[in-house]
């Protein structure tokens, strides 16, 4: 078996990484899961890596977007949904159908963010949820990524479409940020040092290289970050995601 150099190094990258992101959503949905009632559409919700959360759900359904997936990795996504959408912009469900949605790392590439909440809202029954998580003080991740929305402008988004605000969370505060930046960072710099010039490339190499083998040391850094911040719901100036909770109005 032929393994790349560039592939041990993307291996050992998230072997070694504690995912600041993951364990923080986790930490939260465990909170929120107790009220989880019902019928539930988890927009984009890929592999259903948080389904667990919804257990006391009477239905879980999901929806995912067929260009967002390989061929390779189509069939396993396949069995995984419920509905396959365009956008989230048009959702397959009758109007007040539903008694809660999720959304989750999917609000920076709608092209139309007020549609979205407005469509949500016409999905969800009267008092129905909204649970949604977001981008905020992070770098692009993708073709379509297109926004990062302050806790005041998701306020507005779901106020303006008939909800009550509930809360807006951050993901701890600056240490959780810096360490999400920095692990991104790690991630992202092999594809970054392949456009570097030759001498750049000799240069850049050097500290990076040193940070590599040092990445155990920074990864238990962030795991006591987490525990130090993870009930930091009020830092939403200083953090790399924002958590969203919202009621659909019931008149």
């Amino acid at each position: 078996m032929n393994i790349r150099p560039a592939n041990l190094l993307y291996m050992y990258l998230n072997f070694i990484q504690f995912d600041i992101h993951k364990a923080l959503i986790r930490y939260k949905l465990k909170l929120y899961s107790p009220n989880i009632k019902g019928r539930w559409l988890d927009i984009g919700a890929g592999d259903q890596p948080y389904k667990k959360y919804f257990a006391g759900a009477d239905e879980y359904l999901t929806t995912n977007t067929k260009r967002h997936y390989s061929v390779n990795d189509f069939e396993k996504i396949d069995k995984l949904t419920t509905y396959w959408i365009v956008d989230g912009k048009a959702l397959p469900v009758p109007d007040n159908s539903l008694d809660g949605v999720a959304c989750f790392q999917v609000l920076s590439v709608i092209d139309s963010p007020d549609a979205f909440f407005g469509e949500i809202n016409r999905a969800l029954k009267p008092g129905g949820k909204l649970l949604l998580t977001s981008d905020f003080l992070y770098p692009v991740w993708s073709k379509e990524d297109r926004y990062r929305h302050t806790a005041f402008n998701l306020k507005e988004l779901s106020e303006k479409n008939d909800f009550n605000l509930v809360a807006t969370e951050s993901f701890g505060g600056f240490g959780s940020t810096i360490y999400a930046l920095f692990m991104r960072h790690m991630r992202s710099f092999p594809e970054i040092w392949k456009g570097k010039k030759t001498l750049a490339k000799a240069i850049s190499a050097i500290p990076y290289l040193l940070l590599i083998v040092l990445l155990p040391i920074a990864s238990f850094k962030g795991w006591i970050i987490f525990l130090i911040e993870k009930n930091n719901t009020k830092s939403t100036d200083f953090t790399f995601n924002i958590l969203l909770s919202a009621v659909k109005k019931t008149n």
